[in-house]
């Protein structure tokens, strides 16, 4: 995903946002981590259709005791390395973070303009013709 994100319009992406937001909300509430989400083509409506799936696990004392350890080393390992076990509030924040970048906006027409104007090859051959910057 990060190297082949999927493009979508400025009202999917915020929808999708807004989604992925409450329900990652209501899943670190109750200390759930371990998600996934699941996307699919509905080729009739031309849709995505997506969901939060997976083998959804609560973050009960041996998911602590389990981050705790392989943070220490205790049991070999490199010492202070990133633990493969986080808390549901860090799950939630890395997801997140890799949903925003999986889903891209491409602007539509109502989207505001955010390129900045350019100068076309005609007015850079004017500005040549009549003394400009342009150089030879």
């Amino acid at each position: 995903m990060p190297t082949s994100p999927i493009f979508v319009g400025n009202k999917a992406k915020r929808l999708l946002e807004r989604a992925v937001w409450n329900d990652t909300a209501f899943l670190a509430s109750i200390d759930v981590m371990d998600y996934s989400l699941l996307v699919g083509v509905d080729e009739e409506k031309h849709e995505l259709v997506l969901g939060i799936i997976d083998f959804m696990r609560q973050y009960t004392w041996d998911k602590h005791l389990e981050t705790w350890v392989k943070a220490s080393g205790i049991l070999g390992g490199p010492k202070n390395a990133s633990p493969t076990v986080i808390s549901p509030k860090q799950y939630k924040k890395r997801f997140r973070k890799a949903m925003s970048t999986y889903f891209l906006m491409v602007p539509d027409q109502w989207s505001p303009p955010t390129i900045i104007p350019y100068k076309s090859q005609t007015d850079l051959c004017e500005e040549d013709t009549q003394g400009g910057t342009m150089a030879e």
